[in-house]
């Protein structure tokens, strides 16, 4: 016998595991885009073009698995809350695909111009940028409302190597000496902020979510204690 639409079993299978699997990827295309990034790695930046078309296809069943199961109703005020935070985790972790696959794109042009770039001063905040993504994935993966609540505090970490990189860049054009490859450094710069970014959105719609659970469950034991 099929599964209604809005039962707890058809939320897990037609959307919290395809939302899981891809995390899993979109964590992977920014992994690929960093190390890309970092060691100028035109091979890896190629992995993450190849890459970009199934997150995308997967971004949009998921979106239309979740507008179904909310148009079809039957659903709990729990259920409501994990569907409608699942849609807003939907679009966030495409958009950190894009930022990875951008990251990937300018990797590849400038090396297809004969050209190599020099990236090694975003590496501090890459790194940080890796931390906070991989916590925020791991958070969602696990279904870990500590963990999604510590993901709120490492953003400044963040914007901290943000502000060091753009006054670098700043100390240049008073110097007269801005080149190219410091416009390619300020738009990466600015691909890794916006991942740290939609982090942050994924953390704060899992803990939205997350809570209600915890509340829910706290609940239920109450009920349980009563009888």
């Amino acid at each position: 016998m099929s599964q209604a639409v809005g039962t707890p079993l058809s939320i897990q299978n037609r959307i919290v595991k395809p939302i899981l699997s891809m995390a899993r990827e979109v964590e992977n295309m920014i992994d690929l885009a960093i190390e890309a990034l970092l060691n100028f790695d035109a091979k890896l930046a190629g992995r993450i073009l190849e890459k970009e078309p199934s997150v995308n296809a997967a971004e949009m069943r998921i979106d239309a698995a979740i507008l179904a199961v909310l148009e079809g109703g039957n659903l709990s005020s729990y259920e409501i809350r994990q569907a409608a935070s699942m849609l807003k985790i939907n679009k966030d972790l495409e958009r950190m695909a894009d930022l990875a696959t951008n990251i990937g794109r300018k990797v590849s042009d400038v090396a297809r111009r004969g050209q190599e770039q020099d990236y090694s001063e975003l590496q501090p905040m890459a790194i940080a940028v890796s931390h906070v993504s991989r916590k925020t994935l791991r958070a969602l993966i696990h279904s870990d409302l500590v963990l999604a609540t510590n993901v709120l505090g490492t953003g400044a970490m963040v914007d901290f190597y943000r502000d060091y990189v753009f006054r670098k860049l700043q100390e240049r054009v008073k110097q007269a000496c801005q080149k190219r490859e410091d416009v390619d450094l300020m738009l990466a710069s600015r691909y890794l902020e916006q991942i740290a970014d939609h982090s942050a959105n994924v953390a704060e719609s899992l803990i939205f979510w997350l809570s209600s659970k915890d509340a829910g469950d706290q609940m239920r034991k109450q009920q349980a204690v009563a009888v």
